[in-house]
């Protein structure tokens, strides 16, 4: 492992040599510019109470106990701070974008509200330059939303964004260090935001206040507009800013795998052009989200981005999510089985149908390989068919855009490539697409997954984003995207030296809940007992993640013998992908222990993963109604990591359950209350 501390008593930190040496170049680059300042830009950024404006301008919302204030600064700045229960959440932060060589968050000349509701305004701003925009406001019993929009005809110029939150000293910050749209970085970070200066932070990053409170940062209704990271800005201060790939920079390719050297390498603040919605002629930008709450569950149970979304088209989704032919399920894949070219056969794809149908999965995912089969289309049409008979359905892998070097790729960029290949998919009985390799979320590629999302549609196709960007509400708006991958997950493995770096992942299991979850299900492919099974966690843990690292299309990765003979047949058969009721046990810690409590129906699963440290593991299972409980329990054997032991037991209300986890163990308890 490799633990670093800055000073004694700081909370440790992850940090892979290559994650390491990549911020430190971009940072001394950025100081040379002169992109970071040397000092904060507010003396005390302690106090919480808006600066007086040179003409008296405030603005307050509220929804129960969230408060947000709207002012301006004595030297013209927009400034905004939020309280959550009567303590500051958000100190002062700046507000604003650069548009056209000119920040918008400066030199205001006056706030007007135009509107006001129910947690909900509107404000009317101009600047002492004449440049009028506006800003939405919504306030949450559970945080805040802001927007901008801007009056606009024509293209204008983003060239950066001044959008802040400053947190209070000592407030305790959780992030992955890389962009999630590059996939393979997440060396995340565990530190205090005194230090967080000169951090690249990816969405959602999640803080504790010394206060108690717990806070997640991101974004929402991502559409025409450049995806966003954070930066640390100043010492306990984050904002939203702009990252592109530099391959695709240099190389004018604005998507796709670039060149394996440029995999990592991104550049800050670039420039970019945003175009208005045409039926509104104004540039409108995604929300910015501050999720609050008083502990994990409720901060994992937050609906923030759900409800700022965008909702479905009803010609695309006559019934939204519940259109007939929406089916979210499980799915098994053969790229991270054993077996070498022949994982990618025809005979090896039978197989898995076989075996996916005897375990009640879904869907198989056919992966790349299938496209260079000589009588491809024959042999689909072939599988999907063979799949029908046996209730299981055909997935397809297909590139988003031409990988770099790779000759026989074929994108989706073109609208007539899209529609063929899409029509072609659909009459043959495929029932979703994998696409893969986006590797950036610049408007030109964030435009693209709405095209194909669109017409997956028109086609009845369900999708799964690989190589992606972080959700935004995009699955809401679509319904058909069931999962994105944007995590570090098992086609990782064997990559944490080099193409992959991360820390150790009992440590990166046991933060996913509670960062990158926040935003929607990942893609991770669980659940592998050979090559791609991390050794630092157990068996059990491996199960645990099918329940704790959820998808509405969970696509698991073993292969099909271990699952069929394993003792914990039975974890994968019944484990669900839509859930009625999600709970955080009080017992769970970011970073070293994962405890949820999930129910479907009538039966209740809680998925544990512990991380590097063994412990005992004590709860009461508070979420349980008065009863007597039956309880299946999957726990690793005491003296064997890679053996699993199925117990039954009985629990009844006010009791205490009590189990011994290993480092990087993991434990999963089906709960069923006796009549």
């Amino acid at each position: 492992m490799n633990h670093e501390r800055d000073s004694p008593g700081e909370p440790f930190y992850y940090k892979h040599p290559s994650a390491r040496m990549i911020k430190a170049n971009l940072f001394s680059v950025l100081l040379l510019i002169g992109v970071l300042p040397l000092v904060p830009a507010f003396a005390n950024p302690e106090e919480s109470t808006i600066l007086a404006s040179p003409v008296g301008l405030s603005h307050s919302l509220e929804t129960g106990p969230v408060c947000f204030h709207l002012g301006i600064s004595k030297d013209g700045q927009l400034l905004g701070n939020t309280k959550f229960q009567g303590k500051p959440a958000a100190l002062d932060s700046p507000l604003g974008l650069t548009v056209d060589g000119v920040d918008i968050g400066q030199k205001i000349q006056s706030i007007k509200e135009q509107h006001k509701g129910s947690g909900e305004a509107t404000y009317a701003i101009t600047t002492q330059g004449g440049q009028n925009y506006f800003l939405d406001v919504r306030t949450y019993p559970d945080g805040l939303a802001i927007r901008y929009r801007i009056p606009s005809d024509t293209p204008r110029t983003i060239e950066r964004e001044q959008t802040s939150f400053s947190f209070p000293s000592s407030t305790r910050a959780w992030y992955a260090s890389g962009p999630f749209q590059y996939g393979w970085i997440q060396s995340y970070q565990d530190r205090l935001t005194d230090t967080i200066q000169g951090e690249l932070l990816a969405p959602p990053a999640t803080f504790r206040l010394p206060s108690g409170t717990y806070a997640a940062v991101t974004e929402a209704n991502l559409t025409h507009f450049h995806g966003a990271v954070m930066f640390g800005d100043a010492p306990n201060r984050i904002r939203f800013g702009f990252v592109d790939n530099k391959g695709h920079i240099e190389s004018g390719i604005p998507t796709g795998m670039p060149a394996m050297q440029y995999a990592h390498s991104e550049v800050r603040d670039i420039a970019w052009k945003a175009f208005p919605d045409a039926s509104r002629s104004e540039i409108i930008t995604p929300w910015r989200i501050l999720m609050l709450a008083s502990d994990l569950n409720g901060l994992v149970n937050n609906n923030i981005i759900r409800e700022v979304s965008n909702p479905p088209d009803h010609e695309l989704f006559p019934q939204g999510s519940k259109t007939s032919w929406i089916k979210p399920g499980r799915a098994v894949f053969t790229w991270l089985t054993q077996g070498g070219a022949s994982r990618l056969s025809q005979e090896t794809y039978k197989k898995y149908i076989d075996g996916a149908s005897e375990l009640g999965l879904e869907s198989v995912v056919i992966d790349d390989g299938w496209e260079h089969w000589p009588d491809k289309w024959k042999d689909i049409a072939e599988l999907a068919e063979y799949g029908k008979k046996r209730h299981v359905g055909i997935w397809l892998w297909r590139p988003s855009s031409p990988r770099f070097g790779n000759r026989n790729d074929i994108g989706l960029e073109q609208a007539e490539e899209r529609t063929a290949f899409m029509k072609k998919c659909a009459e043959l009985g495929v029932q979703g697409l994998k696409i893969d390799f986006f590797h950036t979320e610049n408007a030109y590629t964030v435009q693209l997954m709405e095209d194909i999302l669109k017409e997956a549609a028109r086609n009845k196709l369900m999708v799964v984003f690989h190589g992606v960007n972080k959700p935004t509400g995009d699955y809401f708006t679509y319904p058909n995207l069931l999962a994105k991958e944007a995590v570090r997950g098992l086609e990782c493995v064997g990559g944490e030296n080099n193409w992959a770096p991360g820390p150790p992942w009992p440590y990166h299991n046991t933060v996913l809940p509670f960062t990158r979850w926040l935003a929607g299900g990942a893609d991770y492919t669980p659940l592998n007992f050979r090559h791609s099974y991390p050794p630092s966690v157990t068996f059990a843990h491996q199960f645990a993640t099918i329940y704790v690292l959820t998808s509405q299309m969970l696509i698991l990765a073993a292969d099909m013998e271990d699952m069929l003979s394993s003792p914990g047949r039975g974890f994968i058969e019944s484990v669900p992908v839509v859930w009625d009721e999600t709970v955080v046990l009080p017992e769970s810690s970011i970073g070293e222990l994962a405890a949820i409590a999930r129910r479907k129906g009538n039966t209740w699963y809680l998925g544990v993963l512990n991380g590097e440290k063994p412990r005992e593991l004590k709860s009461r299972l508070e979420f349980l109604s008065a009863g007597i409980y039956d309880l299946e329990i999957l726990a690793d054997s005491p003296n064997d990591r890679k053996n699993i032991q199925i117990r039954r037991s009985t629990f009844r209300t006010g009791d205490s359950l009590t189990e011994d986890l290993h480092s990087g163990g993991g434990l999963v308890i089906r709960i069923t209350r006796r009549p």
